[in-house]
């Protein structure tokens, strides 16, 4: 068993489903297809467990003799089919983690979706799945992985500063009155409620071969990164500070398998009109890459947030939900923007598709990325290169 730490804000999260939506060329019967999945489902160590709670709170992976990740065929429109599948909740108690939808429709081509569930991996995680997904289907074998996660063991050993530990120590001290344990039944009922009065809307941008080069070019000359430009872009025309979340890769080790190793930083931008789009993204530029160098920045937020008691941290969510209400939760979900002074923007940036195109007679031409509307954001954005062009999905309520 695997104890659920700094991914423990996924657990009872009512929006924490990542799509992909991947075109490939080449045709595959259906039994070809689901062989492939379920060899590919069966080669990462995640995805053959399930979530298990135990009655003092404590939640865990487990070891799952039947996994539930499922694949079926039909024809579907992307925004459609999120819209229909986040208020579906992942049976993460019979190990269902991942749902994908084929569409045969379009000849010498297949349409497919993989939805998954942010416990089951993060982007890089979905993408070395369907990395796996085509090797099976080529007729190649793929590696047993084992999943590997950031622990409080794990994680570089960076104390929290005063005022953090402070405020962990005094909010777990004022819930131990109201501590509740939460179960699966919580949240049914919290999907419920929440998916009665909520819907989303997926809107994806194309920049071209041409336009993307000239940006790339733009960035290389002025030494800065392709996400601080984006950033720039998106703010220039916003007269108040934003404040810009951003996903970053936590890997120690480099591993391509499957878990939720995703750790975030933040910068807060206010543009200058008096300055070019260039020096207004080198200034962003130079504001991430310090706190990317600074290690106990990097991993702040997951060692923050794993420092409380994980019942409070799925009060908070069940508080947005708006299925659960205390005090001490209530004040928490305030002070982190659950629901309420969210970032302004939240952007994950999976740069360079990292799978090869090809497999064999089958080749992946395009993938669009839409990362869950989490609940301490908003205005999230998913972008990925493929091939010789950007996608760039935009994720929001409405």
């Amino acid at each position: 068993m695997y104890r659920i730490e700094t991914e423990r804000g996924d657990l009872f999260d009512v929006n924490m489903m990542i799509a992909m939506q991947v075109t490939v060329t080449g045709k595959a019967s259906e039994q070809e297809l689901t062989e492939a999945f379920r060899s590919a489902a069966g080669s990462f160590e995640i995805l053959n467990c399930k979530v298990v709670i135990d009655e003092n709170g404590g939640a865990f992976y487990d070891k799952n003799d039947e996994p539930a990740s499922s694949i079926c065929f039909r024809d579907f429109g992307l925004e459609a089919l999120i819209t229909e599948q986040e208020r579906i909740r992942f049976h993460l108690e019979n190990g269902e983690f991942l749902r994908c939808f084929v569409s045969l429709a379009d000849s010498g081509k297949m349409k497919m979706c993989f939805l998954m569930h942010h416990l089951g991996g993060d982007g890089k995680s979905l993408c070395y799945f369907i990395e796996a997904f085509l090797k099976c289907l080529n007729g190649e074998k793929c590696e047993y992985r084992r999943a590997v996660f950031l622990t409080g063991e794990t994680l570089p050993d960076v104390k929290l500063p005063f005022w953090a530990s402070w405020l962990i120590k005094s909010y777990n001290r004022k819930w131990r009155k109201e501590r509740r344990v939460f179960g699966f039944d919580d949240m049914d009922a919290a999907y419920r409620k929440f998916w009665q009065t909520h819907k989303t809307a997926v809107r994806n941008e194309i920049t071209e071969s041409a336009e993307l080069r000239r940006k790339l070019n733009e960035c290389k000359a002025g030494g800065i990164g392709f996400t601080s430009y984006t950033i720039a872009e998106m703010v220039r025309d916003i007269p108040r500070e934003q404040d810009v979340g951003l996903a970053v890769d936590g890997r120690l080790d480099g591993n391509r398998t499957m878990s939720n190793q995703a750790t975030g930083i933040s910068v807060k931008y206010r543009y200058n009109r008096s300055r070019t789009l260039l020096q207004n993204a080198a200034a962003i530029d130079g504001m991430m890459k310090k706190k990317l160098r600074n290690i106990g920045y990097k991993y702040f937020v997951l060692r923050f947030m794993s420092g409380f008691d994980s019942t409070l941290t799925d009060a908070v969510n069940l508080e947005f939900a708006g299925y659960f209400h205390s005090e001490t939760s209530a004040k928490l979900a305030r002070l982190l923007g659950y629901g309420q002074n969210t970032k302004d923007i939240s952007i994950t940036n999976l740069t360079r598709l990292d799978i090869p195109a090809e497999y064999g007679k089958y080749a992946v031409t395009d993938l669009i990325f839409v990362p869950p509307v989490v609940s301490y954001g908003k205005n999230i954005i998913g972008m990925v290169t493929v091939g010789d062009h950007l996608n760039t999905t935009y994720h929001s309520y409405l």
